[in-house]
């Protein structure tokens, strides 16, 4: 038998595809349900949940201006915003993995097996984002007509085998997986919080390695004229999540009970600190997927 390193490229990307389906598979299958995992009542009020630089007003004489007890109950709407945010990226994926999955049991049985683990965990993820959210006492901030709608339709109706569908998937874990590892590096936050974000960070990180296989794998089918196509609207995709993501809406703010919320959303699209923070958050996902050939 060949060495994989002896076989076609064609071959070596489907020999660590399959490889890599093994492992993931492998540690997926010890399953704890996320709910039960967090230790909820550690869940305090008089605390913050965000680090003050990842709060979207940080950088800005607003900011400044916040009193202590300000900063606390904003950094505790940014973060359920955050998971919010979260609810809608995830619901996304269920539906497409569920609308798809019997042909793919005939197409790739070891690949349907882990995306089976991986609706597993993404709805143990949105029972705890909904759990998070009924403690913390602070109703949904946005509808599904406030998130972005090429992003939502590109979500759903992309082609599911398609590289550039799990160019988006990729975009919506990678980016928001960013943030967490900001967030989980502060162990002054209450431990409820740091075991959402490890969580989701552990198993965000398989998803991830599957989303990028699948890319490199299925970007190989596409010619430099069809990823040229390509490039544009997934530019638009990633543009939209990232306002998405980074600017909250006027309704975050006023949850947080601050004055003239809807000046302060305003004013967070212009801070010079926030959007070196969404750059810096964006750049890893860009980075592959230009190292895939398409012009980001």
């Amino acid at each position: 038998m060949n060495r994989p390193e002896s076989l076609p490229s064609s071959a070596v990307v489907r020999h660590h595809h399959e490889a890599l389906l093994l492992r993931l598979n492998a540690h997926s299958s010890h399953y704890r349900d996320p709910v039960s995992a967090v230790a909820w009542d550690s869940l305090r009020f008089d605390a913050p949940w965000l680090p003050e630089p990842l709060l979207s007003l940080y950088g800005l004489p607003e900011f400044d201006a916040l009193s202590v007890e300000e900063r606390i109950r904003l950094s505790q709407a940014e973060f359920v915003a955050f998971c919010e945010l979260g609810l809608w990226l995830e619901a996304l994926f269920i539906e497409r993995l569920g609308r798809n999955r019997l042909a793919e049991m005939y197409r790739d049985l070891a690949a349907y097996r882990y995306q089976l683990h991986e609706m597993r965990e993404e709805i143990g993820h949105s029972l705890m984002f909904l759990e998070l959210q009924r403690r913390a006492q602070i109703p949904f901030m946005s509808s599904a007509r406030d998130r972005p709608r090429l992003a939502s339709a590109f979500a759903r109706f992309a082609p599911e085998g398609s590289a550039a569908f799990w160019a988006t998937i990729l975009v919506g874990e990678n980016i928001p997986d960013r943030l967490n590892r900001r967030i989980f590096a502060d162990k002054e936050l209450p431990a409820a919080v740091l075991a959402i974000t490890q969580i989701h960070m552990r198993e965000e990180a398989r998803h991830m390695a599957f989303a990028r296989a699948t890319i490199q794998e299925r970007s190989r089918r596409l010619s430099a004229w069809q990823k040229r196509l390509l490039s544009p609207l997934l530019r638009r995709v990633i543009h939209q999540f990232l306002h998405t993501c980074f600017f909250p809406s006027a309704n975050v703010y006023a949850a947080a009970g601050l004055a003239e919320p809807v000046l302060l959303a305003r004013r967070v699209r212009h801070n010079p600190h926030r959007r070196r923070l969404m750059d810096e958050c964006a750049a890893p996902s860009r980075d592959f997927l230009r190292s895939q050939g398409f012009s980001l």
